[in-house]
């Protein structure tokens, strides 16, 4: 009897222990990243991440950069074994989170570029007005001693008329900057700072990353001057300006 016990017991050990490597086995999916757990089947692992991958806050993600998670997804998602799952799985939340991190970056960064251009705008204004009557007054003084000089009177024309396109733009940019208030003109932006967003991203990203972030308030400024320029031409009429600090010419 006491030996047919010992049999048992050994035998009841061995089941107990044979379950607990089959818990412990190295095919079970499970792994840690930051504070939150990751545990179950593949399937069940890899829906998780494309939930975190598909949640709002991730939803304007520029496509150049899209195209660079997905690829870690992808291969995340493919790993059969769990080690290897683990490893790609990693990466890929690694850059996700640092697109996070980038996200926040750029929205301050863009933010304050925008503040300091408000800032700056109506002492630009007072200056490209008052390059467009000095253009205008040399214009007209040519015209008037001497008429027959076409040469001169062309380049003038060419210079009031790009001086005057200046001060439409920038009146124009002016007007729709003055509409812009506090954080939520780039977290929740109208379609133009939308458009810059997605067309400056890239590159911000790449500065980003190349641990550079000194040079994207710079780079912001200059390329948003740009777009906004160029947005302008197609909106503004360049022969109706209301003169505002200068009455006569």
């Amino acid at each position: 009897m006491k030996v047919l016990l010992f049999f048992m017991i050994v035998y009841l050990g061995t089941i107990g222990y044979a379950q607990g490597r089959y818990e412990e086995s190295p095919n079970t999916y499970k792994f840690r990243y930051k504070s939150e757990a990751f545990r179950g089947s593949r399937l069940s692992i890899t829906a998780k991440l494309r939930a975190i991958k598909n949640s709002p806050k991730y939803s304007g993600i520029p496509a150049e950069i899209q195209v660079e998670l997905d690829h870690l997804f992808i291969a995340a998602k493919d790993q059969a074994l769990p080690k290897l799952y683990k490893e790609n799985a990693i990466l890929f939340l690694d850059a996700l989170y640092r697109y996070e991190e980038f996200v926040i970056l750029y929205n301050n960064s863009l933010y304050e570029v925008i503040e300091k251009l408000k800032r700056d705008m109506k002492r630009i204004d007072f200056k490209l007005e008052r390059e467009f009557t000095k253009s205008k007054a040399v214009l007209d003084r040519t015209q008037k001693e001497d008429p027959t000089n076409t040469k001169e009177i062309n380049h003038i024309e060419k210079e009031l008329y790009k001086n005057q396109v200046r001060l439409a733009s920038h009146r124009w940019m002016k007007k729709k900057f003055d509409t812009y208030k506090g954080i939520n003109m780039v977290e929740q932006p109208d379609q133009l700072i939308k458009d810059f967003k997605q067309q400056a991203a890239a590159q911000v990203f790449s500065l980003f990353n190349e641990e550079k972030k000194y040079e994207i308030k710079t780079y912001l400024e200059n390329e948003i001057i740009e777009f906004y320029y160029n947005k302008s031409l197609a909106e503004i009429d360049p022969e109706i300006l209301d003169l505002q600090y200068i009455n006569k010419i």
